[in-house]
């Protein structure tokens, strides 16, 4: 089941970013509507175009949050931002490490890394790079980040507990992290959360916000804070077009809440 979840996200995400190359830009960011099939993953976006380091041809709207805006990020970090896209939150970051830092970003779809790979050379930057590799199992070394981001990835993981312990890892000791990410409240549905869209989409797959903040505090962080919460709202079109009208029924009549929550926390300064 792990595997097939991951193969799912995988082609989802690929087939987004071959999708972003159609005329009108289907699924880059909040100023081009979604097309249907792919609102469900797009729901969630932010407006970036306003900030320093913005590349359009790398916002494809899949985020849920702004996690560079409290990340700390300083001039010379070493930046390493998970499940990186098309390198949207990554050209925020360049912007503000500037050309002595670096930033690192990670992503297991090849067609995502593709174009963000484009992206990076047709800015003609020198000191950014994308690997491809699973982040709970990420290709760096102990101790390589100052900082690490992530925009609405980790809950798309099957086995959620793996991937705070590799971000501490990964981490230089005084390092941290900032990462946006959906989280739930209540009990869903089965057939909300075992619905394929829904998972992709970073909503089914999305565990108790209870449970996901006790993730980060069994990986040892020290000062984890929820800088920002944001409820998110389900348009009925894509319910439609994903549940049918039982589903929807069980889904608006229970007590459940979905939001965005941008989480910070800090590895503490003695190497252990």
């Amino acid at each position: 089941m792990e595997t097939d979840r991951k193969e799912l996200v995988k082609q989802t995400y690929n087939e987004l970013a071959k999708s972003a190359d159609c005329g009108q830009k289907c699924c880059c960011n909040p100023f081009a509507p979604a097309t249907p099939s792919n609102k469900a993953y797009t729901i969630m976006s932010e407006d970036y175009s306003q900030l320093k380091g913005y590349e359009p041809d790398a916002d494809l709207g899949v985020g849920c949050g702004l996690p560079t805006q409290y990340a700390r990020i300083q001039k010379g970090d070493v930046v390493v931002d998970l499940g990186s896209g098309a390198g949207n939150d990554c050209f925020i970051a360049r912007e503000e490490t500037g050309e002595t830092g670096k930033v690192i970003g990670i992503d297991f779809a090849p067609e995502m890394l593709a174009r963000a790979r484009k992206n990076v050379a047709n800015a003609g930057f020198t000191n950014m790079e994308f690997l491809e590799g699973d982040i709970e199992d990420m290709p760096l070394a102990d101790m390589t980040a100052d900082v690490v981001v992530s925009n609405c990835v980790l809950n798309l993981l099957p086995c959620k507990d793996k991937i705070f312990h590799e971000i501490y890892r990964v981490l230089k000791p005084g390092g941290h992290f900032c990462i946006s990410d959906v989280v739930l409240e209540g009990v869903f549905p089965k057939t909300f959360t075992d619905n394929a869209a829904m998972y992709a989409g970073c909503i089914a797959s999305a565990i108790q916000r209870k449970d996901y903040l006790g993730e980060v505090e069994k990986a040892r962080f020290a000062d984890v804070k929820v800088e920002r919460t944001k409820t998110i709202v389900i348009p009925d079109d894509v319910l439609q077009e994903h549940l049918d009208e039982t589903a929807i029924r069980e889904y608006k009549a229970g007590n459940v809440g979905i939001y965005s929550i941008t989480v910070t926390g800090k590895r503490p300064s003695q190497n252990n």
